[in-house]
């Protein structure tokens, strides 16, 4: 596992009638994640495209804390709530900046 800074991409889509219950859980762990450790950047953005495409832009200060992340609290209730039932599809990116 590296101590080298991480960027995560996590791309979901929503089922059809459920972008708001996503949308709204996937809000609150933005919250919830900033504040953890080793977090330097953790957003939400929506598709002007597709209403029912979010996308997680992530920097971790290392792959250790992003996946302490992974298996932490705010992940935990995150898909304690159900949220499972609520994706169409997902995908997860692991990142390393190669060029810029």
């Amino acid at each position: 596992m590296s101590n080298a800074p991480l960027t995560i991409i996590a791309i979901t889509t929503a089922k059809p009638g459920k972008e708001a219950a996503l949308g709204a859980a996937q809000e609150e762990l933005v919250a919830e994640t900033l504040v953890e450790d080793g977090c330097l950047r953790y957003e939400l953005h929506q598709s002007l495209d597709d209403g029912g495409v979010r996308i997680f832009v992530e920097d971790w200060a290392s792959e250790e804390q992003w996946r302490a992340h992974m298996q932490g609290a705010a992940m935990q209730r995150f898909q304690a709530s159900g949220v499972a039932d609520y994706f169409a599809d997902f995908a997860l990116h692991r990142l390393t900046k190669v060029a810029g």
